[in-house]
């Protein structure tokens, strides 16, 4: 991917995109732009559940962003809502493995969810983790059995804060060989 373009949606916090923005761009050795896209993200909502289908908000990024990027874009859209798929009761985020976007959310990131003090460092260290790996699945890279590596799988916070901010030797090879 030769750009990354970060869209921060549904009144994403401005400093969080930056700090996002700055950790993409070391991570992937590449340009990051954060763009202004406006989207009715209530149709995405589901009432019933109280959290947004972030498979539909991909098919929507799919069908009205992406095609007016350059072929080389990889895009990620970055949340504060709470994110679901119809299998799971909730996801970090999602992204269209070997394709061109991905979404992720800080909702569940942040310690405070879990009754801890408020921790913008580690929020931002987590988000990180979570959309280098969204962006692993773009470039078509899958679960990783490394603990330490950023394309390990992760079902609970826990596992975020287990694993590394890095792609492992395998992985980061993968990466470089599908570029």
């Amino acid at each position: 991917m030769s750009a990354i373009h970060l869209l921060p949606l549904g009144g994403a916090r401005a400093e969080l995109a930056a700090a996002l923005a700055g950790g993409l761009a070391a991570a992937f050795g590449t340009a990051v732009e954060e763009r202004r896209w406006e989207v009715d993200l209530e149709s995405f909502f589901d009432a019933e559940r109280g959290q947004y289908n972030s498979t539909s908000i991909l098919v929507h990024l799919k069908r009205h962003y992406a095609p007016a990027a350059r072929a080389d874009v990889r895009v990620l859209a970055l949340l504060p809502f709470d994110l679901f798929i119809p299998i799971l009761t909730y996801v970090f985020g999602e992204a269209e493995v070997g394709g061109s976007v991905a979404v992720v959310s800080y909702c569940r990131l942040a310690p405070e969810r879990y009754g801890l003090p408020a921790d913008d460092a580690l929020l931002a260290e987590r988000l990180l983790k979570e959309a280098v790996h969204e962006l692993g699945h773009v470039a078509s890279l899958i679960h990783c059995a490394e603990q330490s590596c950023v394309m390990h799988a992760s079902s609970y916070v826990e596992d975020i804060d287990l694993k590394g901010p890095a792609f492992c030797s395998v992985c980061a090879a993968e990466l470089e060989h599908r570029s």
